[in-house]
């Protein structure tokens, strides 16, 4: 990983943290140290096989790859969030 890689992703943390905080259709996030992990561990895999060009990119990639290990057991898997709809 280069070292512009590596700030997209520490930059992408924060910024799908706060995504997810004010997001009204993903109660289900709190922001727990677990969940911040998970998001990272995410990201970090995304940016491998994405490299994305700013951390908006890799946080509208992590939106649109549509799975995270973060959903709770009664979801279906899918991420789903009128915010984020492709146009």
């Amino acid at each position: 990983m280069t070292p512009e890689l590596a700030a997209c992703v520490l930059d992408g943390l924060p910024l799908l943290h706060e995504e997810l905080s004010v997001d009204p259709e993903a109660p289900w996030y709190v922001g727990t140290p677990d969940q911040t992990q998970v998001l990272h561990d995410e990201l970090w895999l995304l940016a491998g096989r994405l490299m994305p060009r700013s951390s908006a990119a890799l946080v509208e990639g992590w939106y649109s790859s549509g799975r995270s290990a973060l959903l709770p057991v009664e979801c279906t898997g899918e991420l789903v969030s009128s915010r984020h709809l492709a146009a």
